[in-house]
């Protein structure tokens, strides 16, 4: 059976002729060797110039028409060989699918295009937002304070144009890419129109690879401002340097000793916690954690903007933050939102190191400070929902928990966390806030 009868070309209507009949050996007028360099003859190009046979298969191993003595042959026995109409109809329809995932994935940059837009005017509104609170913050001070003013608005305006550069390079970057993918979507569109011929199978399966896994997704950019950096406690920041012309209001946090762990000593004033023997005939009253070396504040906040200071000193591991009413007191927890904590910790490896952790529901919450802080500021803003964290010693930002949405009062929370290998001692004492 001849197995290439019928062939039509890329477009109907163009069928291949028979060639004329030659005797073996005798020489090839109208064909042209086909040459290592891959450029097929000029005449007669459904023809094999070796052996005056029509192209009747292909060879998928060698990306190349060949006839039936070709395909006997011992240079293509061992190869993956079909008859050359399978080729065109497997190729085609190849052909379409790797259109099909260029426009798709053509699409998802355009889509991923119009999200970073909208990002980008995302961020400059909430860049804005943040500059009138800036703004307004400064209103009470602005004849004292006009060049701290700029100061900081000018390291938001720095933070808003690094990410806006980031989404313009992304942008930038998109669009390229979109360019490059629409153009081989009209290489590919071409190939699936041509008409059919041998030569046109020649590399097929590259051609069609070099079609897969287009689109490189830019890096994510978030829209997130570290406002942390610009809002928190930023009238006590600036009393800090303006002693002269604020009151403060800076809240008086005592302890609870009613919520500490047996093993917990509150002193008398109730501003300072350490580890100790576990002290015997405590009552196991609803209030007192059970399980873990906690104390909370004595006093809930349910509303408004609170800010305290606690000293750390040389501890190699503690706990601070903020935890709900409602938290579990008597069995296993986690320190994060979802168990009602809201904490910065840090953590003793039991190596002679320690880590700084924000307490998130998300994996990677390591922060690294510029310095180890002796003396740690807690700042909560109820209304808005965050919990921030700074350095009380240059007021250097650690960690902000932002959009807390808090549904009940909030405590101070308090973990002097245990004795390591004799290390960790030292108590957490609530301070008074002093001028740098």
């Amino acid at each position: 059976m001849d197995t290439a009868a019928g062939i039509t070309g890329w477009l109907s209507g163009h069928s291949l002729e028979e060639p004329e009949e030659r005797e073996p050996g005798s020489s090839m007028s109208s064909v042209t060797s086909y040459s290592s360099s891959g450029h097929w003859p000029r005449l007669g190009m459904d023809m094999c110039e070796e052996h005056e046979e029509k192209l009747k298969l292909y060879c998928e191993d060698d990306q190349l028409p060949i006839c039936l003595v070709c395909g006997m042959s011992r240079d293509h026995k061992t190869h993956n060989v079909i008859p050359i109409t399978e080729a065109f109809e497997n190729y085609k329809d190849k052909l379409s699918i790797a259109l099909q995932r260029v426009e798709l994935q053509t699409e998802e940059a355009t889509l991923f295009q119009g999200q970073t837009n909208e990002k980008i005017l995302l961020i400059k509104e909430r860049a804005g937002d943040l500059e009138e609170m800036v703004t307004a913050e400064f209103g009470r001070l602005r004849e004292f304070l006009l060049e701290e003013e700029e100061r900081i608005k000018g390291k938001l305006q720095m933070q808003k144009e690094e990410k806006l550069n980031q989404l313009e390079d992304a942008l930038t970057d998109t669009t390229e890419q979109i360019s490059q993918m629409e153009s081989i979507a009209d290489e590919l569109r071409l190939k699936l129109t041509e008409e059919e011929n041998p030569e046109q199978l020649k590399g097929i399966k590259d051609f069609i690879g070099g079609a897969e896994s287009l689109f490189e997704r830019p890096p994510e950019v978030g829209v997130d401002l570290q406002s942390g950096d610009f809002l928190g406690p930023l009238q006590y920041r600036i009393w800090r340097k303006m002693s002269s012309i604020l009151q403060p209001a800076v809240t008086a946090v005592t302890l609870d000793p009613y919520t500490a762990y047996p093993c917990l000593w509150v002193s008398p004033c109730r501003t300072s916690v350490q580890v100790g023997k576990i002290q015997p005939n405590l009552p196991n009253n609803p209030e007192r954690f059970t399980l873990y070396n906690i104390v909370l504040g004595d006093e809930a906040f349910s509303s408004g903007r609170h800010y305290w200071e606690v000293e750390v000193g040389s501890k190699t591991a503690w706990g601070l933050g903020v935890a709900t009413a409602s938290v579990n007191r008597k069995e296993e927890i986690s320190l994060c939102p979802e168990d009602g904590f809201w904490t910065l910790v840090m953590r003793d490896n039991s190596d002679g190191t320690s880590e700084y952790e924000a307490c998130t529901d998300s994996e990677d919450s390591l922060i690294y400070p510029s310095k180890p802080p002796s003396r740690v500021g807690v700042y909560l803003d109820h209304g808005c929902g965050d919990v921030g964290f700074y350095d009380a010693e240059n007021m250097s930002h650690l960690f902000t928990f932002y959009n807390a949405k808090f549904k009940e009062p909030v405590f101070p929370y308090f973990n002097p966390w245990p004795i390591i290998n004799g290390r960790n001692r030292e108590p957490l004492t609530i301070v008074t806030p002093h001028w740098g």
